[in-house]
Protein backbone atom coordinates (compact mmCIF):
# COMPACT_ATOMS: atom_id res chain seq x y z
CA UNK A 1 0.00 0.00 0.00
CA UNK A 2 1.29 3.45 -0.40
CA UNK A 3 0.76 6.52 1.37
CA UNK A 4 -1.96 7.94 -0.49
CA UNK A 5 -4.52 5.14 0.77
CA UNK A 6 -3.99 6.00 4.58
CA UNK A 7 -3.27 2.88 5.61
CA UNK A 8 0.20 1.90 5.21
CA UNK A 9 1.38 -0.54 7.94
CA UNK A 10 3.58 1.37 10.39
CA UNK A 11 6.69 -1.10 12.36
CA UNK A 12 4.06 -1.65 15.55
CA UNK A 13 1.43 -3.17 13.56
CA UNK A 14 -0.77 0.24 13.08
CA UNK A 15 -1.77 1.84 10.33
CA UNK A 16 -1.46 5.27 9.24
CA UNK A 17 -4.84 5.36 9.51
CA UNK A 18 -5.32 4.50 13.04
CA UNK A 19 -2.93 7.57 13.67
CA UNK A 20 -4.69 10.19 12.35
CA UNK A 21 -7.68 8.38 14.03
CA UNK A 22 -5.64 9.14 17.70
CA UNK A 23 -4.54 12.53 16.53
CA UNK A 24 -8.58 13.46 15.80
CA UNK A 25 -9.75 12.29 18.65
CA UNK A 26 -7.02 13.93 21.01
CA UNK A 27 -8.05 17.29 18.20
CA UNK A 28 -11.85 16.89 19.67
CA UNK A 29 -10.99 16.45 22.98
CA UNK A 30 -8.62 19.42 23.31
CA UNK A 31 -11.15 21.55 21.63
CA UNK A 32 -14.10 20.34 23.54
CA UNK A 33 -11.78 21.20 27.19
CA UNK A 34 -10.42 23.97 26.25
CA UNK A 35 -11.22 27.13 28.57
CA UNK A 36 -13.90 28.89 26.65
CA UNK A 37 -14.69 26.38 24.57
CA UNK A 38 -18.24 26.32 25.02
CA UNK A 39 -19.09 29.90 23.84
CA UNK A 40 -18.26 30.74 19.87
CA UNK A 41 -19.99 34.04 18.61
CA UNK A 42 -22.86 35.49 18.21
CA UNK A 43 -26.50 34.09 18.87
CA UNK A 44 -29.99 35.29 18.18
CA UNK A 45 -33.41 34.18 18.80
CA UNK A 46 -36.53 35.33 16.54
CA UNK A 47 -40.55 34.73 17.53
CA UNK A 48 -43.74 35.66 16.16
CA UNK A 49 -46.34 36.41 18.88
CA UNK A 50 -48.90 35.67 16.87
CA UNK A 51 -48.48 32.85 14.72
CA UNK A 52 -45.95 31.41 17.77
CA UNK A 53 -43.77 30.11 15.08
CA UNK A 54 -39.68 31.06 16.85
CA UNK A 55 -36.11 30.89 15.17
CA UNK A 56 -32.81 30.67 16.36
CA UNK A 57 -29.25 31.04 15.08
CA UNK A 58 -26.09 30.77 17.06
CA UNK A 59 -22.46 30.47 16.09
CA UNK A 60 -22.29 33.15 14.23
CA UNK A 61 -19.15 35.59 13.43
CA UNK A 62 -21.35 38.47 13.38
CA UNK A 63 -24.44 39.57 15.65
CA UNK A 64 -26.10 40.75 11.32
CA UNK A 65 -25.60 36.80 10.59
CA UNK A 66 -26.87 35.28 13.81
CA UNK A 67 -30.30 37.77 13.44
CA UNK A 68 -30.59 37.00 9.99
CA UNK A 69 -30.34 33.16 10.44
CA UNK A 70 -33.02 33.48 13.39
CA UNK A 71 -35.00 35.44 11.35
CA UNK A 72 -34.92 32.75 8.44
CA UNK A 73 -35.72 29.82 10.64
CA UNK A 74 -38.56 31.61 12.01
CA UNK A 75 -40.31 32.91 9.07
CA UNK A 76 -42.75 35.83 8.29
CA UNK A 77 -43.68 38.43 11.03
CA UNK A 78 -40.88 37.31 13.24
CA UNK A 79 -39.07 39.77 14.84
CA UNK A 80 -35.43 39.67 16.97
CA UNK A 81 -36.38 38.95 20.77
CA UNK A 82 -32.85 38.73 21.79
CA UNK A 83 -29.00 38.27 20.73
CA UNK A 84 -25.87 37.73 22.47
CA UNK A 85 -22.37 37.27 21.95
CA UNK A 86 -20.96 34.38 24.01
CA UNK A 87 -23.32 34.15 26.54
CA UNK A 88 -26.84 31.85 26.10
CA UNK A 89 -30.30 33.51 25.42
CA UNK A 90 -34.07 31.62 26.44
CA UNK A 91 -37.12 32.02 25.06
CA UNK A 92 -40.43 31.29 27.00
CA UNK A 93 -44.18 31.87 25.89
CA UNK A 94 -47.25 32.20 27.25
CA UNK A 95 -50.98 32.44 26.54
CA UNK A 96 -51.93 35.91 25.04
CA UNK A 97 -48.94 36.43 23.25
CA UNK A 98 -47.06 37.10 26.17
CA UNK A 99 -43.32 36.28 25.66
CA UNK A 100 -40.34 36.38 28.10
CA UNK A 101 -36.86 36.41 26.89
CA UNK A 102 -33.50 35.77 28.74
CA UNK A 103 -30.29 36.43 27.87
CA UNK A 104 -26.47 37.17 28.81
CA UNK A 105 -26.33 34.47 30.95
CA UNK A 106 -23.56 31.65 31.74
CA UNK A 107 -25.66 28.69 30.90
CA UNK A 108 -28.72 27.55 28.94
CA UNK A 109 -30.38 26.27 32.22
CA UNK A 110 -30.16 30.41 33.83
CA UNK A 111 -31.17 31.53 30.43
CA UNK A 112 -34.49 29.24 31.08
CA UNK A 113 -34.89 30.56 34.22
CA UNK A 114 -34.60 33.94 33.65
CA UNK A 115 -36.80 33.41 30.15
CA UNK A 116 -39.60 31.67 32.59
CA UNK A 117 -39.44 34.48 35.33
CA UNK A 118 -39.86 37.24 32.64
CA UNK A 119 -42.86 36.28 31.26
CA UNK A 120 -44.59 35.43 34.88
CA UNK A 121 -47.00 32.45 35.28
CA UNK A 122 -48.74 29.85 32.60
CA UNK A 123 -45.62 29.96 30.38
CA UNK A 124 -43.12 27.37 29.08
CA UNK A 125 -39.94 27.87 27.36
CA UNK A 126 -39.83 27.35 23.65
CA UNK A 127 -35.67 28.04 22.72
CA UNK A 128 -32.22 28.52 24.09
CA UNK A 129 -29.08 28.72 22.32
CA UNK A 130 -25.74 29.24 23.46
CA UNK A 131 -22.65 30.40 21.73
Amino acid sequence: MNALDGASASAEGRTEGDDMKRISALVLCAALLAPGAAFAGWGAIAYNSYTGAWGEGHGYPSLGAAENAALGYCGGGCRIMNWEENRCNALATGPGGRWGEGHGYGNANAAIRGALSACGGGCVWRVWECD
